[in-house]
């Protein structure tokens, strides 16, 4: 029995040994490939770092405004008689817009004017009459303070006939109209909105710091929604007298043609404020540019190790960068690189730190 449970012991020692040496065998090749292992070489493309003069700008956003506009209402109250202009009509300055019922008014007028006109012919009898002594100077002033009264009654009369009928203060454009004829109006209801869009201004602030660099004809540039990448050009008209002291804001307003109608007020306007001067800085593609949280970087392509047929190879060093401006394609670098150096612009997601590369024409 203990002979027997000896070669089985054996034997299973024998078989252990047998895949343990296999194994070995295995793990030892693995070690092997592995140190004998090089990644594989990626091939990119690398641009050279250029520097280029960019005006410097300040981004921000605003609003267009008309250069004349207001929302139009009646300061008395009363019924519409009639409305001259449709929506959207061009109007003249002085020109009427809006009549209300004035029956009322003409009446009272009727009878101040038949009031003044005796009140006048008394006083002229009565100023004839003192002349001659024949009536008491309290009488001439009693009589010429009567016509006095009668001639303020027809002009206060003749005044609120004409707020009956509102003419429109400027030329401009009618917006839609909120009224019909026939409503019955109280007095500062919004009737209409009456717009100059000929020229528009654009108001927006910027931060306090560049008060010192703003001046009254600065170059504005700006987009709007609706028209896309489209550019829009206008000049600072003004700077606010005072520094916004919720914001620490500066408010600007720029002049801007619009004779063909293309914008509108009340647009939000996407804008550009140009600088006096242009600077050099050194721009590369936004491509070129590898984003992180832990900060962004750019790989520059140098000479590797020599071969032995005198060929140079190629490798990246990661260097960390800190961007600038951003205009189209395009990225300004204050740090990190240099004009002439050579950095990867496409294929950045594959390398890391001194990985060989490939560096393909374009």
């Amino acid at each position: 029995m203990f002979k027997r449970t000896a070669l089985v012991v054996g034997g299973l020692l024998v078989i252990l040994a047998v895949i343990g040496f296999f194994f070995y065998g295995q793990v030892k090749a693995g070690k092997a490939q592995l140190a004998n292992f090089a990644p594989p070489v990626a091939t990119v493309t690398a641009t050279v770092v250029q520097q280029e003069a960019w005006r410097p700008m300040v981004s921000t956003v605003g609003t267009l405004t008309a250069r004349e506009g207001i929302d139009l209402s009646n300061e008395v109250s009363g019924i519409i008689e009639s409305l001259p202009f449709a929506s959207g009509h061009k109007v003249e300055k002085g020109q009427l817009l809006v009549e209300l019922n004035d029956e009322m008014e003409q009446a009272n007028l009727v009878s101040f004017e038949a009031q003044a006109e005796l009140a006048r012919t008394l006083f002229i009898r009565n100023k004839k009459m003192y002349k001659e002594r024949n009536i008491s100077e309290t009488d001439f002033d009693e009589a010429r303070s009567n016509l006095a009264v009668a001639e303020a009654g027809v002009l206060q009369t003749e005044a609120a006939i004409a707020k009956k009928n509102i003419l429109a203060p400027f030329s401009g454009t009618l917006g839609i109209w909120k009224v019909n004829v026939g409503d019955y109006v109280g007095s500062g209801t919004k009737l209409v909105t009456l717009q100059d869009s000929s020229r528009l201004y654009v108001d927006f602030s910027v931060p306090e710091q560049n008060l010192p660099r703003l001046y009254v004809g600065q170059d504005v540039e700006f987009k709007v929604t609706a028209y896309g990448a489209r550019v829009f050009h206008g000049k600072v008209l003004a700077i606010e007298a005072k520094i916004d002291e919720g914001t620490r804001n500066i408010a600007v307003r720029a002049d801007v043609d619009n004779k063909f109608g293309t914008l509108r007020p009340g647009m939000y306007a996407d804008i550009k404020l140009l600088m006096r001067e242009s600077e050099a800085v050194v721009v590369v593609p936004s491509t070129a540019v590898s984003y992180s949280q832990f900060g962004d970087s750019m790989f520059v392509v140098e000479d590797g190790e020599k071969a032995e047929d005198g060929s140079v190879s190629k490798k990246v060093r990661q260097v960390f960068v800190r961007l600038g401006e951003r205009r189209g394609d395009y990225v300004a670098v204050t740090s990190g690189i240099i004009a002439g150096d050579l950095v990867v612009d496409a294929g950045v997601q594959k390398l890391s730190n001194n990985a060989a590369v490939i560096v393909s024409d374009k």
